[in-house]
């Protein structure tokens, strides 16, 4: 069973987030929790430092772990921004396509979209469907590789977005949509 819920206990519905019936947390919540986490970091990138090594060089696990946990929370930062501006989708929204062949932002609905910060080490991902209006967060990924489908963590999310891109479209597998009237 999933939920959609508001994000950031912002009054609009710009910004949703998937609420996984197995999961305690939304997914905007969970990566918010692992983001800024220094362990879960460290963790990260020591399982993960030949990836991080063959797209950024060589980095000290201390001086990298600092700059990610600054760069999550300058994503959050424009997540926030983004779900509380009332105005609707522009050029320089913060979500692009996931497909970077498409240059149309939010061009239809469940469209699967990514948001980053605009920097050279922007390798947090958020990912979401356009749904209506709003944006719904599915969850997001520390991508250091050029194909998502390269690596289970990043797969995984792959994955979550299609799952929920069927959910929205009807096709469900007998799955209660338990949202859908927010005013």
């Amino acid at each position: 069973m999933m939920e959609i819920v508001r994000t950031f206990d912002l009054p609009n519905i710009k910004l949703l987030a998937i609420k996984f019936d197995d999961e305690p947390l939304d997914a905007s919540e969970v990566i918010l929790s692992q983001w800024s986490s220094a362990e879960f970091l460290r963790v990260f990138f020591t399982n993960n430092h030949k990836d991080y090594f063959s797209a950024y060089g060589r980095s000290d696990l201390t001086r990298l772990v600092r700059e990610a946990l600054d760069l999550a929370t300058a994503l959050f930062e424009k997540l926030y921004e983004f779900g509380k501006n009332e105005d609707s989708y522009n050029s320089t929204s913060l979500f692009k396509p996931l497909d970077n062949r498409e240059y149309d932002i939010a061009a239809y609905d469940l469209q699967k979209l990514k948001a980053k910060v605009e920097e050279r080490q922007s390798y947090f991902r958020v990912y979401g469907i356009k749904y209506k209006e709003s944006v719904i967060i599915t969850g997001g990924a520390i991508k250091l590789i050029k194909e998502m489908r390269n690596r289970p963590h990043t797969n995984n999310e792959l994955k979550k977005l299609e799952l929920v891109k069927k959910f929205l479209e009807g096709d469900n597998g007998g799955l209660d949509l338990v949202y859908l009237d927010i005013k």
